[in-house]
């Protein structure tokens, strides 16, 4: 027989209630759909990272009038293929040295007689202009030039998807033959015949972009409209005798909202290596005007000898790239409720 056990006297004596208060509560927060979705976001460090250079990239762009060191179209021939100097700095390259084909190292900026309070943290071009003022300039061309594809996408792209979906049959068929037929041109194509109409330039470049850029965006849409219109919540609305217009705002664009800003987040990038190659193969942004891509072609010019002229806005070109892609993988997986954490 095993042997007794005697329990202490409070041993069954109820708990305080103030112990128990809160056994019924919820102990996750209350979240909507975009908390959820920033909450996602925040986690997935790559592309938390990247929207923030983004938006230091914007500020420097788009603030360059304010926040530029130099003038980004005054030329000046005493301070030609000046190479970078910043203060303080004492690395070759970056100190105002060049490096002579037989591999020593000259104070450029002694050389030409450059005042010691003057110097240039990029570096000049061949006209003397400075490198970094014209990189934030080239940087707010090729930007603009990307807005203008995401609101074409936003605007034409998403409606044209929505009515394509919604309405189906004939209509469907007709609208889905007309973006095969506007996506079997070559966009080269496109920039070509504006040209003949207008100069080079940035109205070229946008127009090109709004003819054949929106595709793709009303192709997805209008395969997310053809999925969502047969519905529940979608019939119930059309019972009640709510319009498509209503409909097409209060149920379809919320739900279509994923599906839109992640195919948004890759139009942008597209759309600025388009200008770049346009501006690099000489018809697209003309001169004084720099972008990107016109930048990257003075510089291959004098690669072999002044490298900075090119490397910069290579790098700058290459971060945008980077940073919107990375953006657009941690968006798509921030708004899929189905991702793992």
């Amino acid at each position: 027989m095993a042997d007794k056990i005697d329990l202490p006297v409070d041993a069954f004596e109820p708990l305080d209630k103030n112990n128990t208060i809160d056994n019924e509560k919820i102990a996750a927060p209350s979240l909507t759909f975009v908390q959820d979705a920033w909450r996602r976001l925040k986690k997935n460090k790559g592309a938390f990272i990247s929207l923030w250079v983004l938006v230091a990239i914007f500020i420097l762009a788009f603030g360059s009038p304010i926040l530029a060191p130099h003038s980004a179209t005054e030329q000046n021939v005493e301070y030609t293929n000046l190479p970078p100097k910043i203060p303080g700095v004492p690395i070759d390259g970056l100190n105002g040295k060049l490096k002579t084909s037989s591999g020593e190292w000259y104070d450029a900026y002694k050389q030409n007689s450059i005042p010691k309070d003057k110097y240039f943290i990029l570096g000049t071009d061949v006209f003397g202009r400075d490198l970094l003022s014209r990189i934030m300039y080239g940087t707010k061309i090729s930007l603009i030039v990307a807005l203008v594809a995401a609101l074409v996408d936003l605007g034409v792209g998403v409606a044209y998807g929505i009515l394509s979906g919604w309405r189906g049959g004939h209509v469907d068929t007709v609208m889905q033959r007309i973006i095969e037929i506007i996506s079997s041109v070559p966009n080269l194509v496109v920039i070509v015949l504006m040209l003949l109409v207008f100069k080079p330039g940035l109205t070229s470049i946008i127009l090109a972009i709004a003819v054949t850029g929106w595709t793709t965006m009303a192709r997805l849409v209008r395969a997310q409209t053809l999925k969502l219109k047969d519905q529940e919540y979608i019939l119930a609305a059309r019972t009640l005798g709510e319009s498509p217009m209503k409909i097409a705002v209060k149920h379809l664009l919320p739900n279509l909202s994923s599906v839109i800003i992640i195919q948004t987040m890759f139009t942008i990038p597209s759309a600025i290596f388009f200008e770049a190659f346009l501006s690099f193969i000489g018809i697209g942004i003309s001169a004084p005007q720099a972008s990107l891509g016109s930048l990257l072609n003075d510089g291959q010019k004098n690669f072999q000898f002044l490298p900075y002229q090119m490397w910069y806005p290579a790098i700058v070109l290459c971060i945008i790239m980077v940073a919107f892609n990375l953006l657009g993988d941690g968006l798509r997986d921030a708004f899929d409720p189905k991702t793992k954490e």
